[in-house]
Order: structure tokens, then sequence, then C-alpha cells
């Protein structure tokens, strides 16, 4: 493997969807996390806990930092190419790039999630007050469909990703097997609403963006490995 022409570069993507995850949880965490938790409640009051500059720095640091995940999913898809699975490395790599184009989309618009919930935890009249919901109603019924775009792409990815890599048709061993991002997505919701919220609150404002990090992580380790085997 390290006489691969190619080689640098899976090591280059790998590292930079490596970055690209942890720019992007760094900006997500900083718009989303609050203490007290409450990600799953529908007026989104957790947002009014949280400052405006962090509002402001996490949006713009997440959005910024997201494409390279459109990287990320190339080097991804070329670890299955280059084990045997051409057809499933080229599907996973368009249908990763395109579920995180969308994604980002969903990304750039929790700003005004966020900036309406302000606006009403700041108070008015009751019209106001009115309006202001009504419009978090619409910010909300456009925004929250597209993150199941990406869930939807996960646990598609995440079928080959199984079944595949158990097969031996990849360049990761076996055992990445387990590593399928559903699972990892799954592991953290099943953290924060049944075994420990305290540790689940930090991990889900960010929750793909962890799962991707110990992805790309993997990825990076065990390009490492095939080098000093060749």
């Amino acid at each position: 493997m390290s006489t691969d022409s190619n080689y640098k570069l899976l090591v280059i993507t790998a590292w930079l969807g490596l970055i690209g995850a942890f720019f992007v949880g760094v900006g997500e965490f900083s718009l989303q996390f609050s203490q007290l938790g409450g990600y799953d409640a529908e007026d989104y009051n957790y947002f009014a806990r949280i400052s405006e500059a962090r509002l402001t720095y996490g949006h713009f640091f997440s959005v910024l930092a997201a494409p390279l995940y459109v990287i990320g999913y190339w080097h991804l898809g070329q670890m299955f190419v280059r084990g045997g699975s051409v057809k499933s490395g080229w599907f996973i790599t368009m249908i990763g790039g395109y579920a995180f184009v969308v994604g980002t989309a969903w990304l750039g618009g929790r700003v005004y999630l966020a900036y309406t919930a302000h606006a009403i935890a700041s108070g008015g009249s009751e019209e106001t007050l009115l309006a202001l919901t009504t419009l978090l109603g619409v910010f909300s019924e456009h925004n929250e469909p597209l993150v199941n775009t990406l869930r939807l792409a996960m646990l598609i990815i995440s079928v080959l990703w199984v079944v595949l890599i158990a097969q031996g048709k990849t360049l990761y061993p076996r055992w990445v097997a387990i590593f399928s991002p559903i699972a990892l997505l799954l592991t953290i919701f099943v953290i924060y609403f049944y075994i420990s919220p305290a540790l689940g609150v930090w991990l889900l404002p960010a929750a793909m963006n962890v799962v991707h990090v110990i992805i790309f992580a993997l990825s990076i380790y065990v390009l490492r490995g095939l080098q000093k085997i060749s």
C-alpha cells in the first residue's frame, strides 16, 4: 500500500474528512449546546439559553467547514472501491456527499430557529408572540425534514458498511464493521435518552460529527496499518 501512488491522497482526504467533522462539530456544539438539554423540545427553548455570540460564530464555523464532508466521503468510498466493492464504493461517495450537502442546508437554518426562539423568550405583546411562534413553526417545518434525509442516507450507507466490511470486500479489517455510522449515531441517542443524560447532553448537539470523527480517525488508523504491512 505504501508504494501506491494514490496512498497519500487517501491519507490526505481522510485527514480532511476528520478536520471537517471536528470543526463542524465545534461549530454545531457552539450553536446548539445547552447544559440543561431539552434538544427534543418542539418549542426550541434551549436555543434561548445560548448566547447570540455563540449562535453567530457557531453558525459560520459549522457551515463553512461542512463542505469538507464531501471530500471525506470520497475517501470513504475509495476505501470500498480499492477493496473490490467498486459500485458500492462510488454509491457511498455519491449518497454521502449528497446527504451532507442537504445536511449543510439544515445546519445553516438552525440559526434562524435560534434567533426566533430568543425573540420569543424576550417577551412582547400577545400579538407579537403569536406571530413569532407561528414563524418558528414555519421555520421548523422547512428545516427539520432535511436532517432526516441525512439520517436515511446514514442508514443506507451503514447497511453497505456492515455487509461489505464483514465480507472482507474493502480495505477495512472486518472488526471495523461494528462502527457503522447508524450504530454510532444510535448509541449517542441511547446514551442521551436512556443511559446517561448527563453525558449525552454533551454529545447530542454535534452527534453526527462525533460519529464521523470516529469513522475518519478509524480510516487513518487502518491506513497506517496497511502502510506497515506493505
